[in-house]
């Protein structure tokens, strides 16, 4: 049996939301490349491992439906955090708008996220202005992603006081 060496630093937390999916995730793979050690975990990959019993996703927010994406966000959480005590950085990447990104933030806590919301037309309103928001222009997912780590102060949202 080998000597284990030093324990890796901590990762870090990254959530980049928005309702593009397909940018959502372009952009999560992007910045994940960028940083020197890192995972991406996607939100709609874990929602599609619920094989029976699954609440459709459109129509009417039920508490049953809530209640499935408040599973869907703690998987993901424990997911990038097991990536996290390894030493990378992990980027959760899912569809997080409106008043449910208090949600989210409040499963991540104490948990520092870097938060980057990618502007989109249909963005929920009502959506918090925390973290750094990203225009939906003619910016590549690799642009976005160096625009991110160039502002990567703004990113940070503190999820709990510290203690």
């Amino acid at each position: 049996m080998s000597e284990a060496g030093p324990d890796p630093a901590r990762g870090r937390l990254f959530l980049v939301t928005g309702p593009d999916a397909v940018e959502r995730v372009a952009v999560a793979v992007s910045l994940a490349r960028a940083l020197d050690r890192s995972a991406v975990v996607d939100g709609e990959v874990i929602d599609g491992m619920l094989v029976s019993g699954r609440v459709p996703t459109d129509g009417a927010l039920t508490a049953e439906r809530l209640g499935q994406l408040l599973l869907r966000w703690s998987a993901a959480l424990a997911a990038a955090e097991t990536f996290q005590l390894e030493g990378f950085d992990a980027v959760v990447t899912d569809d997080v708008q409106g008043a449910h990104l208090e949600d989210f933030l409040d499963l991540a806590a104490p948990e520092t996220v870097h938060l980057v919301v990618l502007r989109h037309p249909s963005l929920a309103p009502d959506t918090p202005r925390w973290g750094l928001w990203v225009d939906d222009d003619d910016r590549s997912a690799e642009e976005t992603s160096t625009h991110v780590l160039d502002h990567l102060d703004d990113t940070r949202v503190v999820t709990a006081e510290p203690g």
